[in-house]
C-alpha cells in the first residue's frame, strides 16, 4: 500500500478454533516484526492491538521467547516511558497513539480451510467505530498482519457495517486500492465544518461531510457537479487545538499523505483564519476547487489518450491493474502508465534476401540485430534471435542460426555498437525502459529469467521512491503489475528476489523496520 499503512499476508497462518483461538504463526510474525522494529527503528514506539485476548495472549508468550533469545533489544522496551510498548486487544485500545501500530487480525481459515466468517469485537455492532479507533492510533505507519486478505470474506456470510469496513481495509491494506469513497454517515465533526459546508453549498456547490473508509474520512468532500461519483476536492478543517497537538498533527499529516497517495487532492482551512476572515478564505477554497477541476480533467485526458493507444483486451487489463478510472469511483492515484512494450518486426534486407539466416556473415546480420535492440533494448539475445528467425519466415531457430545471431551480436559488440550484460544487449548510453508485457506475442517475453535485470532494477528503484517505502511482498508484486503480469509467479519472486538483495548489497535500497527505502546518498 502507500505511504503510512502496509499489508503483511501470513499465508502459513491457521486459526485455531476448536482449540486455543489463536492463529500462532501470525502470532509468531508479529513477535518477530516487534523485534525487528526494536533492533533497527527503536527510536519510533511501538504498539500492538489484536481483534481478541487470546491472541494477545499468543503474541506476548511468543515475543517473551524472542526477547529471551534477544536480549540486546531489552533497552527498548524500556525506551519510551511517555508511549511505552504495548500489546492490546481491541477493545482495551483508546487514546493509547504510537508512531507505528501493528495490527493482528488473527481470525481466518481453520486447519480443514473452512472459514467462519467471526471477526471477534469488529463483527459486533459497532465494529466500525472501534477499526476506525484503533486505524487512527498509528501516527506514521500502521502495519496489518493477517492470513486472509479481503478476497477471503464473504459479506453475503458476514452481514454488518463493522466486517465491510474491514473487508475494505484489508483491501486498502493490500492494493493501496481506494475503492469508491462512501459517505459514512457521521455528522460533522464541529461548528466549523457546519459553517464551511454551509457556506461552499450557499455557492452552489454539493457538499458531504466525512466521506472516505476504515479509518481514513476526510472532512468534506466537494462533488464533481459532471461526475457525480467522484469528489473534485477533500477539505480538512483544523480546530484551534490543532497547532498546540503534535501528535494529531502527525497523525493528520500520515491520513492526508496516505490520501493523496492515493488520488485525492486535499485542501486545508485553519479555524482561525476562516473566522477571521470567511470570504476570503472561501475564495481561496473555490481557487482550489477549479485546480482541482483541472488537474483531473487532466488526469482523465492522459488515461483516455493511454486507452486509445490499447487494444481492447489491453484497455481491459489496464482497468483491472486500476491504470483507468470507472464513473463511479472516488479520484483515482496518477499513477505512471507503463509503456506497453513494442516487439520489433524487422525486415530482410535486398541484399540478403534469398540467403540462409545461417549463411550471413557477423558483419552483414550485424545491423539487423541492432535494429532490434534499438526496438526492444534491454533484451535478451534469445529474443533476438527470435525476431531473425521470423524476419525469415522460420519455424525454429536451431543450433546453426543460434550461433549466427551470437556471431552478428558479437561483433556489434566488439565495435561497441550495442552493450551486453549477460546477454542482455541495450544500445550505449540509452536508458533503460520500463515496459508492460501484458500483450507481447512472443512467450520468451513473459518468461521471468528473460527479464533483463536492468528493467528489474530501474522498477524496484521507482517503486521504492515513489512509495517512501514498502514491504518486501508488496514492492515485487507492484513491480509483477508494473511489468504486465497479472500474478507474482514463482520464477518472477525468484528473480526480484535476486535483484532486491543486489540492490541492497549495493546500498542503493536499504531496508528498515520491514519497509524497504531508497537509501540516502552518501554524503
Amino acid at each position: 500500500a502507500g505511504l503510512g499503512l502496509d499489508f503483511v499476508h501470513v499465508t502459513d497462518g491457521v486459526f485455531e478454533t476448536g482449540g486455543s483461538g489463536t492463529n500462532p504463526a501470525e502470532a509468531r510474525r508479529v513477535a518477530e516484526a516487534v523485534i525487528a522494529h526494536a533492533r533497527t527503528t527503536p527510536e519510533r514506539s511501538l504498539g500492538v492491538a489484536t481483534f481478541s485476548v487470546r491472541q494477545r495472549r499468543a503474541i506476548l508468550d511468543a515475543l517473551e521467547a524472542l526477547r529471551r533469545a534477544h536480549p540486546e533489544t531489552e533497552d527498548f522496551f524500556n525506551a519510551h516511558p511517555a508511549e511505552p510498548f504495548f500489546v492490546k486487544n481491541l477493545e482495551n485500545v483508546q487514546g493509547d497513539e504510537r508512531d507505528v501500530i501493528f495490527i493482528s487480525v488473527a481470525y481466518g481459515r481453520n486447519a480443514q480451510g473452512y472459514m467462519a466468517m467471526r471477526f471477534g469485537p469488529v463483527g459486533a455492532e459497532g465494529g466500525e467505530r472501534r477499526l476506525n479507533v484503533l486505524i487512527s492510533r498509528a501516527k506514521r505507519l500502521c502495519r496489518v498482519f493477517a492470513s486472509i486478505t479481503d478476497e477471503d470474506i464473504d459479506l453475503e456470510r458476514a452481514r454488518g457495517r463493522g466486517v465491510a469496513a474491514l473487508k475494505t481495509f484489508l483491501r486498502y491494506a493490500r492494493t493501496g486500492s481506494l475503492e469508491v469513497a462512501r459517505r459514512s454517515g457521521r455528522p460533522a465533526d464541529s461548528v466549523f465544518e457546519e459553517q464551511v459546508a454551509r457556506a461552499l453549498r450557499a455557492r452552489g456547490h454539493l457538499v458531504h461531510e466525512q466521506v472516505g473508509l476504515a479509518g481514513f474520512f476526510i472532512d468534506l468532500a466537494v462533488v464533481d457537479p459532471d461526475r457525480p461519483g467522484r469528489y473534485l476536492l477533500g477539505i480538512e478543517c483544523d480546530g484551534a487545538g490543532y497547532h498546540a497537538a503534535r501528535s494529531a498533527r502527525d497523525r493528520d499529516r500520515l491520513r492526508q499523505a496516505v490520501l493523496e497517495d492515493h488520488g485525492w487532492i486535499i485542501h486545508r482551512i485553519w479555524s482561525a483564519d476562516w473566522f477571521a476572515r470567511p470570504e476570503g478564505q472561501l475564495a481561496a477554497v473555490e481557487a482550489a476547487i477549479l485546480r482541482a477541476r483541472e488537474m483531473l480533467e487532466a488526469r482523465d485526458e492522459g488515461r483516455a489518450a493511454a486507452a486509445a493507444a490499447m487494444p481492447p483486451e489491453d484497455a481491459a487489463l489496464a482497468a483491472e491493474l486500476g491504470l483507468e478510472g470507472g464513473e463511479d469511483e472516488a479520484p483515482a492515484e496518477d499513477d505512471h502508465l507503463t509503456p506497453a512494450y513494442v516487439e520489433a518486426d524487422p525486415e530482410v534486407p535486398a541484399e540478403l534476401q534469398g540467403m540462409e539466416l545461417h549463411q550471413v556473415t557477423p558483419a552483414k546480420l550485424a545491423p539487423m540485430v541492432m535494429a532490434v535492440v534499438k526496438v526492444e533494448g534491454p533484451v535478451h539475445l534469445d529474443e533476438v534471435t527470435a525476431r531473425l528467425r521470423d524476419a525469415w519466415g522460420l519455424g525454429r531457430a536451431g543450433a546453426r542460426i543460434q550461433a549466427a545471431v551470437r556471431a552478428a551480436a558479437s561483433y556489434a559488440i566488439r565495435r561497441r555498437h550495442l552493450v551486453d550484460e549477460g546477454w542482455f544487449l541495450s544500445l550505449p548510453g540509452e536508458p533503460v525502459r520500463i515496459r508492460d508485457r501484458s500483450a507481447v506475442t512472443s512467450a520468451g517475453l513473459r518468461k521471468p529469467e528473460l527479464l533483463p535485470p536492468a528493467e528489474i532494477e530501474a522498477g524496484l528503484m521507482r517503486i521504492a521512491a515513489e512509495n517512501l517505502g514498502v514491504t518486501r511482498e508488496e514492492l515485487q508484486r507492484q513491480l509483477a503489475r508494473m511489468l504486465g503480469f497479472r500474478a507474482l509467479s514463482a520464477g518472477l519472486r525468484s528473480v526480484t528476489e535476486d535483484e532486491i538483495r543486489r540492490l541492497t548489497e549495493r546500498r542503493r535500497l536499504v531496508e528498515r523496520d520491514g519497509l524497504i527505502v531508497v537509501a540516502e546518498p552518501a554524503p
